[in-house]
C-alpha cells in the first residue's frame, strides 16, 4: 500500500492551491470551464490574501515519492452571535481536491482528518462545508450532517 503524508501548505503553494481549486470547480461543472478559468487571477489573488492574513490554513497530501495527491484549506469566516455556539468565527472546509491518478485511495480522508483535527487544536466547536454530489459520501463518513441553508439565486 501506498504511503501518503499531509503536510501543512503555505504561500510557496499558491499556485497549487489556485489550480487545485479551479480544478475542483471544474469536476463540479464541466460545462462550464472557460467560465472557471476566466476566475484564475481573482482566485490567486483571493488565496494569496487569505494566507497572508492568517484567514486560509491549506493541507498538502504527497505521495511517498513527494508528488502532489491533494489538497484541501480551511477558511476561517466571521459568523454572528448565536445560542449554539461561543464563537464569532468558525473553520470552512474548501477546495478539496485529489488529483485524478489518486482518487479513491484515502486522500480526501486524510485531509478531512487533518482539518478536523487542526479545529479542534484551535479550540473550534464546529466546521462547516458544502459538499458537491461526489463529495457528500467523504464528508457523512465523519460524521457530517446536512443543515438547512436556503438559497436565492439573483442572477
Amino acid at each position: 500500500m501506498e504511503k501518503f503524508s499531509v503536510q501543512k501548505g503555505s504561500i510557496e503553494d499558491l499556485d497549487l492551491l489556485t489550480r487545485h481549486r479551479l480544478m475542483m470547480w471544474k469536476d463540479i461543472y464541466p460545462e462550464k470551464t472557460e467560465s472557471v478559468e476566466a476566475t484564475e487571477n481573482i482566485t490567486r489573488d483571493w488565496i494569496r490574501k487569505k494566507i497572508l492574513n492568517n484567514e486560509l490554513t491549506s493541507f498538502i497530501v504527497r505521495d511517498s515519492n513527494g508528488s502532489i495527491a491533494g489538497s484541501g484549506c480551511i477558511l476561517i469566516k466571521e459568523d454572528q452571535p448565536r445560542p449554539t455556539s461561543s464563537h464569532l468565527d468558525y473553520p470552512y472546509l474548501l477546495s478539496m481536491y485529489t488529483e485524478k491518478n489518486y482518487r479513491g485511495r484515502g486522500v480526501g480522508s486524510m485531509i478531512v482528518n487533518e482539518a478536523i483535527e487542526w479545529s479542534k487544536k484551535h479550540g473550534y466547536d464546529r466546521i462547516t462545508l458544502h459538499a458537491s454530489k461526489d463529495g457528500k459520501p467523504l464528508y457523512v463518513k465523519f460524521g457530517f450532517r446536512e443543515t438547512n441553508e436556503m438559497r436565492l439565486e439573483l442572477v
